[in-house]
C-alpha cells in the first residue's frame, strides 16, 4: 500500500474485511474525496452541469409560469383576464386548457429524456477519461463498492449544484416571462413565494435524482473494470 494515499489505506476493524486484508474507507473520507473531485473537474464536468441546469430551469420555469398564470386567471379582475386573452394563454373551454397542459407535459418529458441521455453520455466519457485513475485506485486496494460510491456521490454533488442553479434561473425566467407576456403589475409577491416554495424542492430533487440515475450504468462500467486493463489504457 502507498503510505501517501490515506483515503485508500484507512483504519481496519476486526471484521471480515480486515481479515481479508481489505481497506476500510469511511463515508466522511469518501465525501471529502468526492467533493474534491467535483471541484477539480468543474471544467470537464461543465457539459453535465449545463445539461442538469437546463432540465431544472425548464421545469422550474414551466411550473412557476403556469402557477402564476393560474393565480392571475383565478381572480375576477377584468383587466387581468383581458391581458391573458391578449397573450393567448387564457383558454375559454376545458378542452383547450387540457391540450395546453398536455403539450407542456410532452415538451418537458422530451427535454428530460434528451438531457438524461446527454448526461449519461457525458458521465460515461468522464469515466473513460479516468480509466488510469480508476486502475490506480484498484491497484491500491479500492473495492468495486468504493468505486461505485465515489462516482455516485460525485454525481450527487454535481446534480444538486446544477439543479439548484438551474432552478434559480428558471424561477427568474418565469417571472420575466409572465411580466413581459402579461404585465409585471399582475404578479404578486405571494404567488412568487408560493411558486418558489413549491417548485424549488421538486426541481432540485428531480434534477439530482436524474443525474444519479444517469450515472448508474457508467458507474457500473467503472466498477467492473480490471485494474491491469485500466493501467494499460492510453486514454
Amino acid at each position: 500500500m502507498n503510505p501517501r494515499c490515506p483515503e485508500i489505506t484507512g483504519p481496519r476493524d476486526g471484521g471480515g474485511a480486515a481479515r481479508r486484508g481489505r481497506p476500510i474507507l469511511s463515508w466522511r473520507r469518501t465525501l471529502r474525496m468526492s467533493w474534491a473531485n467535483v471541484r477539480n473537474r468543474l471544467g470537464r464536468s461543465f457539459l453535465t452541469f449545463l445539461g442538469i441546469a437546463v432540465v431544472s430551469a425548464f421545469f422550474m420555469s414551466s411550473f412557476c409560469y403556469q402557477r402564476m398564470v393560474d393565480a392571475i386567471a383565478v381572480g375576477a379582475d377584468v383587466h387581468a383576464r383581458a391581458a391573458l386573452e391578449r397573450a393567448g394563454v387564457f383558454a375559454h373551454d376545458p378542452e383547450s386548457a387540457q391540450r395546453q397542459r398536455d403539450r407542456r407535459v410532452w415538451l418537458m418529458a422530451l427535454s428530460v429524456a434528451v438531457c438524461a441521455t446527454g448526461i449519461a453520455n457525458t458521465i460515461l466519457m468522464s469515466v473513460t477519461e479516468r480509466v488510469r485513475e480508476i486502475g490506480a485506485l484498484k491497484c491500491l486496494g479500492a473495492l468495486d463498492g468504493f468505486i461505485v460510491r465515489l462516482f455516485l456521490i460525485e454525481n450527487l454533488f454535481l446534480g444538486a449544484l446544477g439543479s439548484a442553479v438551474g432552478a434559480l434561473f428558471g424561477y427568474i425566467l418565469a417571472i420575466l416571462q409572465v411580466g413581459f407576456t402579461l404585465e409585471f403589475g399582475l404578479i404578486s409577491a405571494g404567488s412568487c413565494l408560493r411558486c418558489l416554495a413549491a417548485g424549488g424542492p421538486i426541481a432540485v430533487g428531480a434534477g439530482t435524482a436524474l443525474t444519479v440515475a444517469a450515472a448508474i450504468y457508467p458507474t457500473y462500467v467503472a466498477a467492473k473494470m480490471k485494474p491491469v486493463d485500466a493501467m494499460r489504457s492510453e486514454v
